[in-house]
């Protein structure tokens, strides 16, 4: 392999070395990598310069017979942008797909080119239990990736690409939708270089901005005992569960479960089940969020009433990338608007942190907390020696906490 001294600035392509003492600098006037290669080397003609043609490692390309040989894993990453320069500089070669390396001197078969977002389709065949929405984020992001990169084939990008992509990104978005979007095009990478697309380091690797203490920070924020008494007052409530019974339910479920919207707004009549009084969350954007929840009796009671002579619990549809409880949310921050609760980063999500909170404050075991609202609880003793708690011990866990928010909220009234 041949390393040149040419150095990028700007866009534009350098050459720059010293010969007997004397330092040679010159603009190669240039932002093709492929014609900056090139001039350089006639520059160290032109010099004189003495090159040591047994240390350079070569690799071989033959278009007409498909063969393609590399030595050694940098090797072949040279002949891959080698590749990808070809076009440029006058000849023709068909990008299919990109080839499965073989080093020490291996043939390799007919390269592969793909471009980003078909590394994505391969991705989203075979991880077919991603959520709609999951997959449509994944999609715009990396399109929107590959439209600012000039869609390049995926053994051009570098880390180069990314930061380029990160400062761009950082004109219109907040750090943590940055670090969003930055996240997926780890994955997307980890995913190519493990399937045989991508043969260098993962260009989106360790980018994180924020750390994990200013994402707690930047999170949703957490009800107040007040301000749940003030959402839920009897004459609010009577009124949603006269003109819009769906919203009643869906934001009551929410306050006494810390069930995610969208595992509320797709229940179906199936899943709400008696002895103990529960629902049973089939479809979640976790492992962890496919769970038993408890129920208190007098809202079970309710919810089987309302739910009678119905397959799907509630009349919310699900909506490409933003789920089935898009319509909830929406309607639960125009009631915090018109109560005048405008404290930051309170949205409906709060009610799950809300009762959490409870939890914790009732001195629920955080194993218990965690199986009630789906979430991961990484613990060798937790998940290797010990089962879950059945959904008779997660009840008389959390039927206490439950009856003290109805409590608190005068439930009694609105029955």
């Amino acid at each position: 392999m041949l390393k040149l001294p040419v150095y990028a600035r700007n866009g534009q392509y350098y050459f720059h070395t010293r010969y007997e003492n004397h330092q040679i600098k010159r603009s190669l006037n240039t932002k093709d990598p492929a014609i900056a290669m090139i001039r350089a080397l006639e520059l160290l003609k032109v010099i004189d310069m003495t090159i040591d043609l047994k240390k350079i490692k070569k690799y071989e390309i033959d278009l007409g017979r498909g063969v393609f040989k590399s030595n050694g894993r940098e090797d072949h990453a040279d002949m891959m942008d080698a590749l990808a320069n070809i076009d440029r500089i006058g000849l023709k070669v068909q990008h299919t797909s990109p080839p499965t390396p073989k080093h020490g001197g291996d043939e390799l078969k007919a390269p592969i080119g793909l471009r980003l977002p078909e590394v994505v389709e391969k991705f989203f065949n075979l991880k077919k239990q991603l959520k709609p929405a999951t997959a449509l984020q994944y999609k715009k992001t990396v399109n929107e990736f590959a439209g600012y990169s000039g869609n390049q084939y995926i053994s051009e990008y570098d880390n180069s690409d990314v930061t380029r992509y990160m400062d761009h990104l950082a004109t219109f978005n907040e750090p943590r939708t940055i670090d969003n979007k930055i996240g997926i095009l780890n994955t997307i990478f980890n995913f190519a270089i493990k399937q045989g697309y991508y043969f260098k380091d993962n260009p989106a690797a360790e980018r994180r901005l924020m750390s994990k203490k200013d994402r707690a920070k930047g999170g949703y924020g957490i009800f107040e005992a007040e301000e749940i008494q003030q959402i839920f007052k009897s004459e609010y409530l009577q009124t949603f569960k006269q003109e819009d019974p769906d919203f009643y339910y869906c934001i009551l479920t929410a306050l006494v479960t810390g069930a995610r919207a969208s595992e509320i707004t797709s229940l179906e009549i199936s899943q709400l089940k008696d002895v103990p009084p529960h629902i049973v969350i089939r479809d979640s954007k976790t492992v962890a969020g496919i769970r038993e929840i408890p129920l208190p009796q007098a809202l079970y009671d309710e919810l089987k009433t309302f739910a009678t002579g119905k397959t799907k619990m509630f009349r919310y549809l699900e909506l490409e990338g933003k789920g089935s409880g898009n319509a909830v949310g929406k309607k639960f921050k125009r009631h915090l608007v018109k109560l005048e609760i405008i404290r930051n980063k309170l949205v409906l999500h709060s009610l799950r942190k809300f009762f959490n909170n409870s939890m914790k404050s009732e001195k629920v075991p955080i194993e218990a907390r965690c199986q009630m609202v789906g979430h991961e609880f990484e613990n060798i003793n937790n998940t290797i020696y010990s089962n879950q708690f059945t959904i008779k011990e997660l009840t008389d866990l959390v039927n206490p906490v439950q009856a003290n928010i109805l409590k608190l909220i005068k439930f009694e009234n609105l029955q």
